[in-house]
Parts: C-alpha cells; sequence; structure tokens
C-alpha cells in the first residue's frame, strides 16, 4: 500500500492548513506540516504528496504531478473535434453516466454539447483533484466555466453505482479505459496511471452498463485493445489515430432477450 501524505504549499495560512487537514481526513492519509521543505524532500519518506495550494489541488508521485486543467478538451472545444463522439451520440440531448472520469475530459466535452452528465470517479485522490477543479477552476471562456460546473460528480467504484440504478436509468453509458496502454498520445494522463484500476472493465460491468443504459453503451478505447471483441462493440475506426469508439445499442440487445 502506498504511504501518502498531505501537505500545503510553502506559503500557507490558518484556512489552508484546515483545508489540508480536512482533505487529509477524507482521504484517510496523515497531515505533515512543509516546513519549508521542497516536494523533492517530502517524497524521500512518502511514495505520495498531495499538496495543497490557494487556487489548486496537486498530487506529486516521483517526477510527475497530477493537478486539474483543461489541455485537449479545451483545444478539441476550440476546433470542433469531437465527432467521432458526439457522432455515435447523435443531435438529440441524452442523460450520460461518464463510469470512468479520470481528468474529466470526455465529461466537459459532452456537458459543453449540452447533455446532461453524471461522472464516477473510484480513486480519492482523483475525485478531489478533479471535482474541486471542475468547481473552482476559472478558464478564459465563460461558456466553459458554466458547462464544468454542471457535471454531477461521485466518488463511487462504478459498478456499485450502476448496481443502484434503475433499468434504463441513463441514455447513453459511457467508459474510457484509457490505461491498457501507456502511449504518448496519453501522455496528459501521465500523472495518474499509478492511481488507476487496472482491471477496468469486468463482465459484470458490461452486464449493468447494458441493463442500465436505455439507448447505447460506449467505450473509448485503443486501437490493439480487445475490448471491441471480447464485448461484441461495433467499432467505429478512426483513421491516422490510437484510439477507437465503439458501442452497443442496448435497445437491439434487450430486444433480443
Amino acid at each position: 500500500m502506498k504511504s501518502i501524505v498531505v501537505t500545503t504549499s510553502v506559503k500557507t495560512n490558518n484556512e489552508l492548513n484546515e483545508k489540508a487537514h480536512n482533505i487529509a481526513k477524507f482521504l484517510n492519509f496523515n497531515y505533515i506540516p512543509r516546513n519549508k521543505r521542497t516536494i523533492k524532500q517530502m517524497l524521500i519518506q512518502a511514495d505520495g504528496v498531495v499538496v495543497v495550494y490557494k487556487t489548486k489541488l496537486s498530487y506529486f508521485e516521483g517526477d510527475k504531478e497530477l493537478f486539474f486543467h483543461l489541455d485537449t478538451s479545451a483545444l478539441k472545444i476550440k476546433n470542433n473535434d469531437n465527432e467521432p463522439l458526439i457522432e455515435i451520440i447523435g443531435s438529440e440531448k441524452q442523460n450520460i453516466l461518464d463510469c470512468t472520469m479520470g481528468l474529466a475530459g470526455d465529461s466537459i466535452i459532452l456537458s459543453y454539447y449540452e447533455h446532461k452528465v453524471t461522472a464516477l470517479e473510484k480513486n480519492k485522490i482523483i475525485y478531489l483533484i478533479v471535482s474541486n477543479g471542475l468547481k473552482n477552476y476559472i478558464s478564459h471562456d465563460e461558456k466553459i466555466n458554466s458547462y464544468m460546473r454542471r457535471i454531477i460528480t461521485h466518488n463511487i467504484d462504478s459498478v456499485k453505482f450502476l448496481k443502484n440504478c434503475p433499468d434504463n436509468s441513463f441514455d447513453i453509458v459511457y467508459f474510457d479505459p484509457m490505461f491498457s496502454h501507456n502511449i504518448e498520445e496519453s501522455k496528459n494522463l501521465a500523472g495518474i496511471e499509478t492511481l488507476a484500476n487496472q482491471d477496468f472493465p469486468t463482465a459484470d460491468f458490461l452486464t449493468e452498463a447494458k441493463r442500465v443504459a436505455k439507448k447505447k453503451v460506449i467505450v473509448k478505447a485503443h486501437f490493439k485493445d480487445d475490448i471491441f471483441e471480447k464485448f461484441d462493440f461495433i467499432r467505429l475506426t478512426r483513421k491516422n489515430t490510437k484510439f477507437h469508439y465503439g458501442y452497443i445499442d442496448t435497445n437491439i440487445e434487450k430486444a433480443k432477450n
């Protein structure tokens, strides 16, 4: 089990210290005063460090830092580069469950296109950093800020959440097991691959996802991933890209049964 501690920025105050104590309690980690030490010095005695800054939260492990940023999702919105996922979903506004929030890039894009988005994240560190970012991060685009704030987030295992959902309670269930292939295209995820759930997805997850999804279960995965064939997804091949989308039409699935 990782030894992870919580601290503040070097320049701190009572409010920041209290926030760090509360976060340490939520994560069930020890709070350690910064005392002007560098992150590198703190990592000598801990595997990871959660740092509470005035305007953001960060997680440090080795030479990597995980923090909330818009990065590629904002660029895709600006360039209107979202055709594959939006094409599968269609023009009608949907109630979407994102079972793999991660850095929330896909959730932000979906919310920007005015879909109602609920995002799940099992890992407490990722959830804390990203949900905080969705609530408080300020970009130069007020519209993006508005749509980020609309995303509903839950710190919960996706299967557990799905099992508590009634049949057909979301139009679409979406997931993105991006950690099966560590490649250059995913370098923006480099700070969280050690926190990811490597055993996802399971057959149990797919069974529940198909039950809960009124219209479609959608996956985004590396083109070499066997998930498309393993779970009978209809694959949308994308030329010159390492990631493909696939979907299961749950209306057809349920009609068979």
